[in-house]
């Protein structure tokens, strides 16, 4: 074979004996001659007399990325050492590579987008050989847009692919748009389409920066824009002068849906034409001509030539006759009780009252006391005759006034103070508390009624923390309603989670069912309107009750109803059409009406579609729900006389879905129905529950749905605070609160590690796990053969009667760790039979026990034989009495 030796400029062919495989060598290029051959062989000989190194690599990889290189060293000592920029091993700035040649890029582009990778000998540093690599962004990776054209003009689009990040920005023919990065898998870009209609416009993403990357291309198509209408609602309507009236505009033809509002052509009108809000809220003139016509104008915001138009007449006010009503008219009410009065003030604006008692403001202690929010406390003892007169005069007519009478009836109520007595106290702390232990009893009694609401009101919030086990969870929930501090809040949250229901019988695990009860706890005091959005977008609502991943119709899968139905039928309107009330609304043949029906529903479940768990994960309850567009159906939906837009996003259709549903007529009597049967009597008359709705609907500062006021009109009303029972009145304990409140009058609690959620189980009514969305029973469960509304009865058979009987003496008997309590005021008097019954009867039944449940108390006691037997035989027998079960 022939070696060529280069050397000063001079090659000299020699005859050496090295084999040379066909085609050269491999590791030359194999030539198609032998010319070639030895052209080649002269240049690699020239190359090894310097760089005899040889480094493989393709020349270009994104940050963070890796890259094996190798190198082939033709040299008797054929180990390297590998740097990258001339430092051994690289660093952060350029990247780093191993002693094998396996090279990371550096987490940023570096300066001059590349680095310089050399392998040199070890026993050789001039031996050497390098190979340069670009560093660019990581490469975006578009795959398809949603949608896939728009109209000329403004527009927001969709894109999928990979890759994304924070640096990504969408360009429209080269041009950048306003880009949202939603996920490395999805970003959204809004722009300005304006290239001739028909034309297919490529869409790229870019990962900017040092070492830009550029996605291919995708073709938008932009098609012709379509005319912006604008619709003024209503069309016609009438208001009386200086009142307002809510206009809306609905927008079609554009994505902005701004616009601005004019009356008679004045932007925002004047005192003459009356006044309108950037909102559309229209307050008519003081003063007018009548009647008066004006033009209510809405111009849109994209395009000043659309507008829409409507007329208001505007009807002069007559002079008012300003009237009092005083309810409820008459009360029959126990001496040193309560009973809450309200006055009602029309042809007015002031609704201010003055309240009095037989003619004495503020009254006094012969005929009892009244503040000056209409509370009436009764005198200790009655007067003869025993009525008085409840008088509430208009702060704005002096000569306007309106009555009410007030019977005292019964005995005095032993254990006063400040008007309120141990009957009083008991039956409010009942209503108001899991029941009252002694400490609370007498504090009530010190402060009253009004005092200690405001006081719960500002209670700090009880932490509800997401333990280790789903029984731990139900064990912290039995304990937290014994001895909360709020206990009122507690009360609330709890008459709340039996009309918005999650239950462990599907959401098993603590932190699919806790941070359900945090919601609850977080807004017991808030906005109903909150209460419904927090638990909307809950991811544990989204699995209890199917909300999560609900997509729009198509080959993918379609709306789910499940929560639609609960939202509209449990949670807000009711089934049927109600009035103010509470009372259901009547056809020509006397059938309700319903309030809704299956279509309504359907258009409720296509807006509420598009929902996700956290990072669109299968199933992530760590925090709320996320909007998912591209799975929201966009077209316009209507149903109980609201309408939603289309085109409208993922959480607007959500918020106008629980708008409507929150300002439904129906939807205050029907919670204050679901709420006064939870927290005092199961059959509240109506006027009762038009008078709470009446709150609900307005605070009296123009708020809707302001609980705080709401809990707090529930159990200052004068149906609430009438001491002298009626047949129907109250409401039968479940088993929690009968057990929770039994240990509470013993100054105990339930320990936060208890075993006890399994003997609740057999008594129908397993801790957080309701059987169904109705709760553990259903609100409108009747007590056989009569028309008597008794929901807490359809869980007390005999069977679960006799086990409640059984829960009971054992608490009494063999608390064991689980409960604390403390039966030193019975064991102290245990002989003397009666000071014995007189402490239960006290400390139980706040002093109402009659006289034949006494004997026969007293005959059940003596048979006895010792103390210890006494004192569990008087407790036992009257904690399972209709006096003590029964919370009225």
């Amino acid at each position: 074979m022939l070696l060529l030796l280069i050397k000063e400029s001079k090659v000299l062919v020699l005859r050496v004996n090295i084999l040379v495989p066909q085609g050269c060598s491999e590791q030359m290029p194999k030539p198609h001659s032998l010319l070639q051959c030895l052209a080649v062989a002269a240049i690699w000989v020239t190359t090894l007399q310097g760089q005899q190194i040889v480094v493989y690599s393709s020349t270009s990889l994104a940050i963070g990325e890796t890259r094996q290189l190798t190198a082939y060293v033709p040299l008797a000592v054929n180990t390297v050492i590998w740097s990258v920029n001339g430092v051994p091993g690289g660093n952060s700035m350029f990247g780093s590579v191993s002693s094998t040649g396996f090279y990371t890029a550096p987490a940023s582009v570096p300066s001059l987008n590349a680095v310089t990778v050399t392998a040199t000998n070890t026993a050789d540093k001039a031996k050497f050989g390098s190979v340069t690599m670009t560093v660019t962004q990581p490469p975006p990776n578009l795959w398809s847009i949603q949608p896939t054209s728009v109209p000329a003009g403004l527009f927001t689009i969709d894109l999928n692919g990979s890759n994304f990040g924070p640096n990504s920005v969408v360009k429209l023919g080269g041009v950048a748009l306003t880009t949202t990065l939603v996920s490395s898998t999805h970003v959204r870009a809004t722009g300005t389409a304006a290239a001739p209609v028909g034309t297919q416009v490529p869409i790229q993403v870019t990962n900017t920066g040092r070492g830009a990357a550029t996605s291919t291309t995708v073709n938008l198509k932009i098609t012709a824009a379509s005319p912006i209408t604008v619709t003024v609602s209503p069309a016609n309507t009438a208001v009386a002068a200086s009142t307002t009236r809510q206009f809306s505009a609905a927008i079609t033809g554009s994505s902005n849906a701004s616009v601005s509002w004019s009356v008679n052509g004045v932007a925002g009108g004047n005192t003459a034409t009356g006044t309108i809000s950037n909102t559309g809220l229209y307050t008519a003139p003081a003063a007018v001509p009548n009647p008066a016509v004006f033009t209510v104008r809405a111009t849109s915001a994209a395009d000043a030539s659309a507008m829409g138009a409507a007329s208001v007449t505007v009807q002069a006010a007559a002079s008012p006759t300003v009237t009092v009503t005083v309810a409820p008219t008459t009360i029959t009410v126990a001496p040193s009780a309560t009973s809450q009065f309200s006055a009602t003030v029309t042809g007015s604006t002031n609704t201010a009252v003055t309240w009095s008692v037989n003619g004495v403001n503020g009254g006094n202690a012969a005929v009892g006391t009244i503040s000056a929010t209409g509370l009436y406390a009764a005198p200790g003892t009655p007067t003869n005759p025993a009525s008085v007169i409840i008088g509430a005069t208009s702060a704005a007519n002096a000569a306007s006034s309106g009555t009410a009478t007030a019977n005292i009836v019964g005995p005095p109520n032993p254990g006063t103070g400040q008007g309120t007595g141990n009957l009083s106290a008991g039956r409010f702390l009942e209503q108001a508390a899991f029941g009252p232990t002694p400490a609370d009893l007498a504090h009530v009694k010190q402060i009253g009624f009004d005092a200690w609401l405001t006081e719960q009101f500002n209670t700090p919030e009880t932490q509800i923390v997401i333990p280790a086990s789903s029984s731990a969870a139900q064990q912290q929930y039995l304990s937290r309603l014994s001895q909360a501090r709020d206990q009122l809040r507690q009360r609330v949250a709890n008459a709340l989670s039996q009309i918005i229901v999650i239950s462990m019988n599907k959401n098993i695990y603590p932190d699919e069912i806790v941070p359900y009860l945090q919601i609850l706890s977080k807004n017991a005091f808030g906005n109903y309107r909150t209460l419904l959005g927090d638990i909307s977008v809950s991811s544990q609502m989204g699995k209890y009750l199917d909300l999560a991943r609900s997509i729009k119709p198509g080959v993918g899968g379609g709306a789910n109803e499940n929560y639609a139905r609960e939202l509209t039928q449990l949670f807000s309107v009711g089934i049927y059409l109600l009035n103010a009330d509470g009372t259901q609304q009547l056809d020509a043949q006397n059938k309700p009406i319903p309030a809704y029906n299956q279509i309504a529903i359907q258009q409720i479940a296509l807006a509420l579609t598009g929902w996700q768990y956290l990072n669109n994960a299968w199933e992530d309850f760590s925090a709320p729900m996320e909007p998912y567009d591209l799975n929201h159906d966009m077209t316009q939906k209507t149903f109980l006389g609201c309408t939603l837009p289309a085109n409208q996003t993922t959480v607007q259709d959500m918020n106008g879905t629980l708008d409507c549903l929150f300002k439904h007529p129906n939807t205050g009597p029907f919670l204050a129905t679901r709420l006064i049967r939870s927290l005092v009597t199961s059959n509240p008359s109506a006027a009762y529950i038009q008078r709470i709705a009446t709150v609900f609907n307005d605070d009296g500062a123009g708020a809707r749905g302001n609980l705080r006021a709401v809990v707090r009109a529930i159990l200052l009303d004068s149906e609430a605070r009438n001491d002298a029972a009626t047949p129907t009145a109250g409401r039968l304990k479940d088993p929690i609160f009968h057990i929770v409140s039994f240990a509470r009058a013993f100054n105990g609690n339930i320990a936060p590690a208890n075993g006890i959620p399994w003997l609740f189980s057999q008594i129908a009514q397993t801790p957080l796990t309701p059987p169904s969305v109705f709760s553990f029973y259903s609100p409108m469960y009747r007590i056989p053969k009569t028309a008597i509304v008794g929901p807490e009865f359809q869980i007390y058979t005999p069977t679960e009667a006799v086990l409640r009987g059984n829960f009971l003496w054992e608490v009494i008997t063999q608390p064991a760790t689980d409960f604390s309590r403390d039966l030193t005021p019975f064991t102290s008097v245990a002989g003397n039979t009666t000071q014995l019954i007189d402490a239960v009867d006290q400390i139980l039944l706040y002093g109402r026990m009659p006289q034949t449940m006494r004997q026969s108390l007293a005959n059940a006691i003596v048979a006895q034989s010792d103390a210890n037997s006494r004192v569990q035989t008087a407790l036992y027998l009257t904690a399972l009495s209709g006096y003590f079960a029964v919370q009225y």
